[in-house]
């Protein structure tokens, strides 16, 4: 084969190789980035991140002046999704997919003294029964057993080694 035919077709090849790579640079930008490992179905949703079953975190406070904390939250800086139960004088306000926050007045059922105080933790869980044993059996000291509440949870009480209040809780069954 004579040398310019030689050249030519590795030329041609080279051509057609810069091209397939081009093309393939260019789809990759377009494309979505493909995982490393293929699925045949949709991913499943990512497991819950604790060994308590915790679905949602939820910050607890106590306020004296209720309407004021909610027009700061909803009205000040927006929050659109809020709940006031006026039974408890209780406002849940929605803060991102899976936090919220609540306030309420001092409530003796809480435990809380007089003056707003530093938040209760209050983590909702698939299973509070279960959660509390899980953890009793770790030695983590509670307050009492699970316990039904007015405003419609199932609750456990303990505190973490600082002192603070954490809150285990569902939604009653009906």
């Amino acid at each position: 084969m004579p040398a310019r035919k030689k050249i030519a077709r590795k030329a041609s090849r080279k051509a057609s190789t810069s091209k397939r790579a081009a093309a393939q640079k260019s789809s990759a930008k377009k494309a979505p980035a493909r995982r490393s490992t293929p699925t045949t179905s949709p991913a499943a949703p990512a497991p819950t991140p604790s060994g308590i079953g915790a679905m949602s975190h939820h910050f607890d406070y106590t306020t004296h002046d209720p309407e004021a904390i909610q027009r700061f939250y909803t009205q000040i800086l927006g929050f659109k999704n809020f709940n006031r139960d006026p039974n408890f004088n209780y406002l849940w306000i929605q803060t991102g997919a899976t936090s919220s926050l609540g306030f309420m007045p001092p409530m003796p059922d809480m435990g809380e003294a007089s003056p707003a105080k530093e938040p209760t933790l209050y983590f909702m869980v698939k299973n509070v029964d279960r959660a509390y044993e899980s953890l009793a059996a770790k030695g983590v000291m509670f307050e009492g057993p699970p316990a039904d509440m007015p405003w419609g949870h199932r609750v456990v009480r303990t505190a973490d080694p600082e002192g603070r209040t954490v809150m285990l809780a569902e939604p009653k069954k009906s």
